[in-house]
């Protein structure tokens, strides 16, 4: 209906400011992953590639096992080289 593709469009445009908003690594892989566990990411392929690429482009290692396991599953479910 009418109303219901409003409603999505419009969540559309707010998730789409919040992935041009964050420039926070962690943020911006917590949101990926969130928008992969919701079912959605398909809707923001071309966001998602853009922090993606940053993310794989940023060689700082981080010491903390959540940031690092969270950084290595992304970058190997998008198809990215990355190593333990």
């Amino acid at each position: 209906d009418k109303h219901g593709s409003e409603n999505i469009e419009e969540i559309k445009e707010v998730v789409r400011q919040l992935v041009e908003a964050s420039n926070e690594p962690v943020a911006q892989m917590e949101l990926v992953d969130s928008l992969q566990r919701l079912g959605v990411s398909y809707h923001f392929e071309k966001e998602i590639k853009v922090i993606m690429d940053s993310i794989f482009e940023d060689k700082k290692e981080s010491k903390d096992l959540y940031i690092a396991a969270l950084k290595f599953r992304l970058l190997r479910q998008h198809g990215y080289h990355a190593s333990p």
